[in-house]
């Protein structure tokens, strides 16, 4: 099975981030949101599949590692 994934930071406050991605077709219709605290993830239906736990994950780790959230980012596998 085939991934493409690209994400990018919708909005940033002291208390969320919020990621919008999308897959081939760059539709950024999808949402993740990740409360800077605890880095709990949710997206607005309740049901964080895999694609969410892939942008929430890349960007839980970038910000573990540098301390900033990043900016954009995309995967393909």
């Amino acid at each position: 099975m085939a991934i493409y994934l690209v994400f990018r930071l919708r909005s940033e406050t002291e208390d969320e981030v919020v990621y919008e991605y999308a897959g081939v077709d760059h539709q950024f219709d999808q949402v993740v949101l990740i409360r800077t605290a605890d880095y709990a993830v949710s997206v607005p239906d309740g049901a964080v599949g895999g694609l969410a736990a892939r942008v929430a994950g890349k960007a839980i780790h970038a910000h573990r590692t540098s301390g900033a959230w990043i900016r954009f980012g995309s995967q393909q596998s």
